[in-house]
């Protein structure tokens, strides 16, 4: 064992000189310390305390490189999270979660959350990684080992100009870290993404964003996307944007066909100020329709087409330091095909049964079997509000609290289901 860790540490040491041999070497100081990897050597209390700490040495005898050595500017910053949620959903009238429920869900739950976030950046380069370690608490319900590598992307200036940028990026994200939706865009974003941005002193901000990305590789499925906008048009705080993405790609399978047949564009716009009459907090007014182009009446949908959505709301205040406080509130309306239910944002119905739109696996395996009109579910078909506050005791730690409710939008379609929902959660930033 002892063999094996001397060698990856050197293995470790032979790739950081490969990685950066064009720079120039430099001795460790305690103005140019040695990289932070090494304290995790300090650290070791094992019975080969000795031999780590003679080969730390001697790995820091060769130098090892430090951020300042490379240029750019490194952030380290991290979260968090303690949350509890109350959750009731009914269907049918039957009670869906806690005790004497139709499932083994609970309808009191209680999560911790740790949020590491790193980011390295340089004059026309950078980076980002985010990691997610999201685990139920207790003693018998809770777990340890939900980790998920929610950020990791790289990205270039391409074009640099006074009023014009032209960047690429690629890697991993989720859809709604680059477009806008209240309703949409909660999937993974494995992919590419250009960016362009153009400024008009007297007229406002103009962009396009656009990427493809993975869905999935066993069968060669890519999804494309794009977003173009204008922001502070005309020197106000109107803003429009227009998004339209791509998940269709046809399928032997009828079910699979149908998981996918999704081309969902939306306008949206919004208008934002700060009267005096608040402290000149921000106020925010925004609303937004979305279709889904490619859907057809199917037996779930009693041969109808179901596939609009839309919502509004109001934003208050922004929360940046300590007493700063921030209230959303908006209305949602989602037919039953308007996005696909695996790239629903919105309020949702709760679901506690898994049940799909098309597949009663609502992972949309085919071999799960197919729905009919009296039992396809899925995350849409629903109507309901939001309510969001958040409200900083310091500048570091902040109360997030959530309520959200909603009905079932066409009772023609499955099962009525009722979903309410109330959270709360800290959260410690440094």
């Amino acid at each position: 064992m002892l063999k094996l860790t001397r060698l990856l540490l050197f293995s470790s040491f032979i790739l950081n000189r490969a990685l950066f041999s064009q720079t120039p070497a430099a001795t460790p100081s305690a103005a140019n310390p040695v990289a932070a990897g090494d304290v995790q050597f300090d650290q070791k209390t094992d019975k080969d305390n000795d031999d780590m700490e003679a080969l730390r040495r001697w790995i820091r005898d060769k130098r090892m490189v430090t951020v300042k050595e490379i240029g750019g500017d490194l952030s380290l910053s991290g979260e968090v999270r303690t949350e509890f949620q109350d959750t009731n959903e009914t269907k049918n009238g039957i009670r869906q979660r806690g005790k004497n429920a139709a499932t083994t869900k609970p309808q009191y739950a209680w999560d911790v959350e740790v949020n590491i976030m790193i980011d390295y950046r340089t004059d026309r380069t950078w980076a980002a990684i985010k990691l997610e370690f999201d685990n139920d608490m207790g003693i018998r319900s809770g777990t340890v080992n939900k980790i998920k590598l929610e950020k990791a992307y790289l990205g270039g200036r391409i074009v640099a100009g006074d009023t014009f940028t032209f960047d690429g990026e690629i890697g991993r994200r989720f859809l709604y870290n680059v477009f806008d939706s209240r309703i949409e865009f909660a999937s993974l974003f494995d992919g590419v993404l250009f960016r362009m941005s153009k400024a008009f002193p007297s007229v406002g901000d103009f962009y396009l964003n656009g990427g493809a990305f993975l869905i999935d590789d066993k069968v060669n499925h890519y999804g494309y996307i794009a977003e173009m906008g204008a922001l502070r048009i005309g020197n106000v705080g109107l803003n429009m944007k227009y998004s339209i993405v791509d998940w269709y790609k046809p399928y032997a399978n009828r079910l699979n066909d149908l998981r996918y047949k999704y081309l969902v564009s939306q306008f949206l716009t919004s208008y934002q100020f700060y009267p005096e009459w608040i402290g000149k907090r921000l106020i925010k007014f925004y609303a937004a329709g979305l279709r889904n182009h490619l859907a057809d009446g199917v037996e779930q949908t009693n041969h109808e087409r179901q596939n609009w959505g839309w919502y509004a709301g109001v934003s208050i205040g922004l929360v940046k330091k300590q007493g700063d406080w921030a209230l959303d509130a908006n209305y949602q309306w989602v037919q039953a095909q308007a996005i696909p239910e695996f790239d629903v944002s919105g309020i949702g119905r709760g679901n506690a049964e898994g049940i799909g739109l098309y597949t009663n696996n609502a992972d949309g395996n085919p071999a799960s079997g197919a729905t009919t009109r009296e039992t396809a579910v899925g995350n849409c078909n629903y109507k309901g509000f939001e309510i969001e506050a958040l409200y900083a005791f310091t500048d570091n730690l902040t109360l997030l609290q959530n309520f959200k409710f909603s009905n079932t939008l066409n009772k023609n379609i499955g099962p009525n289901l009722r979903y309410k929902q109330y959270e709360a959660e800290f959260i410690y930033a440094f």
